[in-house]
């Protein structure tokens, strides 16, 4: 239910614009995606500009635009000691460790997911089956936590129904994905990219206008109590246990995401790589601290409301002309999308290349694959609508547990690159172990009061890192042929 008095109008002509322009990018990325390796990594062409918003807007999600401000609205400030930290080494981190290597090897080799990068490292076709499944296991959710994001803003502008959202959205990106796979994914992003900069630049001014300045905003916050100004944070939601898994999530573990991971594979070379991480980390840090910042900021002036992932929406409704606030809110609806695309068209390759040529129909040619990746993509879009329409809980909490899920891919890909001794059984035991510890300390209670205030990533990730060393120990003889090795180890 909306906070406020809703026009749709204004909300409805701005949507259908949006929506012929994602259909005009849709159109021309398809007159240009004509083989398997166009469609999943873009022929490793992109430049530094599309492939620097391409990578920001994909690890952006509606998770930076309304779970997290609205997990930040209820806690204070020390929610924004996690978002800042793990935005700023989101797309550093990755670089230095795997990016040039992946570079390299995503021409070399021609790769075009985490699995192939993973099957040859490891010697192991079968792994792909594996690892194609779990993906698709995080994957779903990750899309789901977005597309329950455009529900909310529908529900805001229009007074409709969440599910009207879900659906209308879903539908949007299914058809430019199967059009265009990665290169209409892109394309869109850069445009997605420009609007998600315009709303946090939008929500920030609009608080401290509405609160007469910072100074005065910071006093009526301190006056609500000093827990909203420190650590744990109101009620104690940020113990610095948690604070520190959740950096660490969103920083170190953005490795393991294989929508990201795949985007190496899309860049030019080792230029375009570095100047892609610079532009998308000065965007994506600037992005982040204002659209965080104004969520504490506006807990004077707003106060309890029913969702707080409704806050930065009602923000921009509260202080804004409707067909301007209309304007910003595509570009929230463009953080879902943009990270749906990404996450589609890299499901969609763990189905069909992953999982069906490589598992199941070794003989399958790539024209074959490309085909049926069109009807993947639908299948899987929806099935992510369907998530939608249930919305099993909060975007932030979906969110993150997909996230982490797909975090233990970082185990099997960091001991192949540096350690020569890790072996083919001990990849496949560290995924399996990493991710059956993150949903038992999840989900069991006792396990989960054991971790003392840890994110359940943390022990995943030990157990993960554990099984890996000590299974490669006792597995020497399945250590990759010297071959392998020397590809692998030297790349980059």
């Amino acid at each position: 239910m909306s906070e406020v008095a809703v026009n749709p109008i204004p909300f409805y002509i701005v949507i259908v614009l949006y929506i012929c322009m994602m259909a005009v990018i849709g159109y021309i990325a398809t007159k240009k995606t004509n083989t398997m390796q166009d469609y999943f990594v873009l022929s490793g062409k992109a430049g530094f500009i599309v492939s620097g918003i391409a990578y920001a807007t994909t690890q952006y999600s509606m998770g930076t635009f309304l779970g997290t401000p609205g997990t930040i609205y209820n806690a204070g400030y020390s929610g924004m000691a996690i978002t800042i930290p793990g935005v700023v080494f989101s797309l550093v981190i990755p670089a230095i460790f795997i990016g040039r290597k992946l570079v390299t090897l995503g021409h070399r080799e021609g790769f075009l997911t985490l699995t192939d990068y993973l099957s040859d490292r490891y010697e192991s076709k079968n792994m792909s089956g594996l690892l194609g499944a779990l993906m698709v296991v995080f994957m779903v959710p990750m899309m789901g936590a977005q597309i329950i994001g455009a529900g909310v803003l529908v529900n805001v502008f229009t007074g409709l129904p969440n599910q009207v959202g879900v659906i209308a959205f879903g539908v949007i990106v299914i058809a430019y994905c199967m059009s265009g796979g990665m290169r209409g994914a892109m394309m869109t992003d850069v445009v997605q990219g420009i609007l998600m900069f315009g709303a946090s630049i939008a929500a920030f001014v609009i608080v401290l206008k509405m609160g007469g300045g910072m100074t005065a905003l910071n006093e009526s916050l301190a006056s609500m109590g000093e827990e909203w100004m420190a650590f744990p944070g109101a009620n104690g939601s940020f113990p610095w246990t948690y604070m520190v898994s959740n950096i660490l999530l969103w920083s170190f573990f953005t490795m393991g995401q294989p929508q990201l991971f795949t985007k190496f594979f899309a860049m030019k070379d080792h230029k375009t790589m570095f100047r892609s991480v610079i532009l998308a980390t000065v965007g994506m840090a600037l992005t982040a601290w204002l659209i965080c910042w104004s969520a504490p900021l506006a807990r004077p002036l707003i106060g309890d409301i029913n969702n707080t992932d409704y806050i930065v929406p009602i923000i921009l409704q509260r202080g804004l002309p409707a067909i301007a606030a209309s304007v910003l809110v595509a570009g929230i609806a463009a953080a879902g999308m943009s990270t749906i695309d990404g996450v589609l068209v890299t499901a969609t390759a763990a189905v069909t290349r992953d999982i069906y040529q490589k598992f199941i129909n070794p003989n399958a040619s790539d024209d074959f694959i490309l085909r049926i990746s069109k009807y993947v993509t639908c299948v899987l879009g929806l099935m992510v609508i369907l998530f939608g329409c249930l919305q099993p809980g909060s975007i932030f909490t979906i969110n993150t547990f997909a996230f982490s899920g797909m975090a233990m891919f970082v185990v099997p890909v960091l001991f192949g690159m540096y350690w020569k001794k890790a072996t083919t059984p001990a990849a496949w035991a560290s995924i399996i172990c990493g991710d059956l510890t993150l949903v038992l300390c999840t989900k069991v209670p006792a396990l989960k009061e054991a971790i003392h205030g840890f994110h359940a990533v943390v022990p995943a990730f030990a157990a993960a890192v554990i099984t890996m060393v000590v299974v490669s120990l006792i597995t020497p003889g399945r250590v990759a042929s010297k071959d392998t090795l020397k590809r692998h180890l030297l790349a980059g």
